[in-house]
């Protein structure tokens, strides 16, 4: 069975170094799993790697769309599936990286995201008005099996969106056969670094030039796909911009955001299995331990 290895974890964790570090070593090319890289001009704000470094290790799916375009799971999966038969072709290991769990999930579990219903927006935004307890309960009372394993609104509103459109229960969609055989590295911290971290990170994209970033995408686009505008931070310096809210109140909202967007993803990784949990607080020593799963992974043995 060909070989697959995820680089997976909550936002600030050094995911990407640590598959940069890999990539050194190993025989991989990258795959991004951030739901946010796929946009082109998303830098900053999306810790995106630097074109100087993507034309040294190859990596694949990001910058493919413009703001003002939808890019959803299925579309993911789609690509992601080509992107792994050409690596395959090359003889070389697909490194898949990312912290958007449910577009992971599509490929290590095979969920059959492509024969999903399409959107329905008016629904979506009759629900979206609802107490987040109304909505869990309504989902439940639709699809108990599928609410129990999400915990935020968008997957809540999906749960009732399929059901309604097509008189099944999205849990009852059978996983497709997985053809690969997977490692997958989780990378994990303490909670109260992690959000040290978050802080630090985000004062740094500020001092990058985040808010000339998204004004530059705003003088080019004036008009922003729904999935863009999820991105974390574009959404408050466009408030920013319109004068809506001060510089400080753009900062706090984006780390409250961060904060929250990554204890959905420690909530939801959690729920993984066969993941190799390794703490990145020191990172040579989990770079180390990667590098041996790794090892053993391809080769069968480790130094």
């Amino acid at each position: 069975m060909k070989k697959i290895i995820v680089i997976l974890g909550p936002t600030a964790t050094h995911k990407t170094q640590l598959s940069l570090c890999i990539a050194e070593k190993f025989p991989v090319e990258i795959i991004s799993a951030d739901s946010m890289q796929f946009y082109k001009g998303m830098e900053i704000g999306t810790d995106k790697v630097g074109k100087d470094i993507r034309s040294k290790v190859p990596h694949y799916l990001i910058d493919i769309v413009t703001v003002q375009e939808e890019f959803n799971i299925a579309e993911f999966k789609k690509h992601a599936e080509a992107v792994i038969g050409n690596i395959f072709g090359r003889k070389r290991v697909p490194l898949i990286v990312g912290g958007s769990g449910l577009y992971i999930r599509s490929i290590t579990e095979g969920f059959p995201v492509e024969f999903s219903a399409p959107p329905d927006a008016a629904l979506r935004k009759e629900l979206d008005v609802l107490p987040f307890a109304v909505l869990r309960k309504m989902a439940e009372s639709i699809d108990k099996d599928a609410s129990d394993k999400v915990s935020d609104r968008k997957r809540l509103i999906r749960i009732i969106e399929f059901f309604r459109q097509t008189g099944r229960k999205i849990s009852s969609l059978e996983n497709q056969e997985v053809r690969y055989e997977f490692l997958k590295i989780g990378l994990i911290k303490e909670k109260r670094l992690l959000y040290l971290d978050i802080e630090k990170r985000v004062e740094e994209m500020f001092n990058s030039g985040f808010v000339e970033e998204v004004q530059r995408l705003r003088d080019i686009y004036s008009n922003w796909s729904k999935t863009a505008l999820q991105a974390i931070g574009y959404k408050e310096i466009l408030q920013y911009l319109d004068g809506t809210i001060s510089l400080k109140e753009t900062k706090e909202e984006i780390k409250k955001r961060t904060r929250h967007f990554a204890k959905r993803q420690i909530t939801w990784f959690k729920k993984e299995d066969n993941v190799h949990w390794i703490d990145i607080t020191d990172f040579s020593d989990a770079k180390e331990q990667a590098e041996k799963l790794v090892e053993e992974f391809l080769y069968g043995h480790s130094n």
